[in-house]
């Protein structure tokens, strides 16, 4: 598991160091909130229906949007406990389709916990992401996108709502 988490800090560190050294002077965080609707019928039948959804976002000048996101969701069924959680980390782009409104897609490491009874499992895999942002106003957007992590347990649709400063 260290070597997973080593190895992924590795690739960030690999993905976000040369971008640092390029940035301009003005910084463009975002933070999100929202949920994450499975597409797998069987995992939303084992947790929740909507899972919550976090992430941290920035934008590089060059290189384009880092994000880490976490979505977490857990339930029982049949006396059995399930809690499914993945961190997401994507490099994403966008391109403006309209006055306000961009299309997103991202390419990334997905590393995902599945706990099903007593069992965990852990898995590191290549991940996604593709979708569209409504503007609302300067630091204000609306996503709408599909979130893909190899995996039936991280696929979703997933709606945010995403504060910039």
């Amino acid at each position: 598991m260290w070597r997973r988490m080593v190895g992924a800090f590795v690739l960030m560190a690999a993905m976000v160091l040369p971008a640092v050294a390029q940035e301009e002077p003005q910084q463009r965080w975002a933070v999100r909130l929202g949920v994450l609707y499975p597409t797998a019928s069987n995992v939303r039948d084992q947790t929740d229906k909507f899972w919550v959804y976090v992430g941290l976002e920035r934008h590089f000048a060059n290189i384009g949007l880092v994000s880490l996101d976490y979505t977490e969701g857990s339930g029982s069924r049949a006396g059995v406990d399930y809690k499914f959680s993945h961190f997401a980390l994507f490099l994403n782009q966008r391109q403006n389709y309209a006055p306000r409104l961009d299309l997103i897609g991202g390419i990334g490491l997905v590393y995902a916990k599945l706990e099903r009874g007593g069992d965990t499992d852990h898995r590191t895999r290549l991940g996604g992401t593709i979708g569209v942002a409504y503007s609302l106003g300067p630091r204000s957007e609306l996503q709408l996108r599909y979130h893909t992590g190899s995996m039936r347990e991280t696929n979703g649709i997933v709606l945010t709502l995403n504060l910039r400063f």
